[in-house]
């Protein structure tokens, strides 16, 4: 598909507010940056910026969008490769933890925003993070067909209780301003959910 001259000034235009953005983010913080500040810095007029983001939160998730879009990838990758899922969770969280530490204010908003009520956010949302939830549910279709999610459990309810398990963590830690637990109670979920969820490994 090739990309019309208007399509390809629009895309650099986006990502030129959220890279000059995420360059303020991290040098003031996200709360004393202004649509002001970051429709200077883009050289565009603040209704541009509105245009393309109609609120600020937006912004930080598609400047995260090239390292979410690869952490999923890495996940993806393990999934065709036919990976253990019990490996393919544990790298989900423990990478998941490693993103939220080297981004750790605007992973906070980005889990924020996908745990929101309100659908038209999550809407917008998803044009930027990628989906979790289809890559997980396969990880648990995956382990039920080798006979290791535990029958009473539905594959729906399995990704359900662990990504909402996982996502409320980080929400949590972060809210405490306790971002060096994120990773340890990260493991912890994990094993909970794995010994409550799988089947126990065989032993000779």
């Amino acid at each position: 598909m090739t990309l019309s001259l208007r399509d390809v000034k629009r895309s650099l235009t986006e990502q030129t507010i959220a890279e000059k953005a995420a360059a303020l983010f991290k040098e003031h913080g996200f709360t004393q940056v202004s649509v002001r500040q970051i429709a200077k810095a883009a050289v565009v007029s603040e209704k541009t910026v509105f245009n393309y983001f109609p609120y600020k939160e937006l912004i930080v998730l598609a400047g995260l969008q090239p390292a979410l879009t690869d952490f999923m990838a890495e996940i993806q990758r393990q999934i065709d490769a036919i990976t253990d899922p019990t490996e393919v969770l544990r790298h989900f969280a423990t990478d998941l933890a490693a993103l939220c530490s080297a981004n750790p204010e605007s992973m906070a908003i980005v889990v924020a925003e996908l745990l929101s009520v309100d659908a038209e956010r999550l809407t917008l949302s998803g044009r930027y993070v990628p989906d979790l939830y289809g890559p997980i549910r396969t990880v648990m279709t995956l382990a039920r067909a080798q006979g290791k999610l535990r029958q009473e459990i539905s594959v729906e309810a399995a990704t359900d209780f662990f990504l909402s398990s996982v996502l409320n963590i980080i929400r949590t830690f972060f809210a405490s301003a306790r971002v060096d637990r994120v990773t340890p109670m990260l493991n912890l979920t994990l094993e909970i959910f794995l010994h409550g969820a799988f089947l126990p490994l065989a032993t000779d």
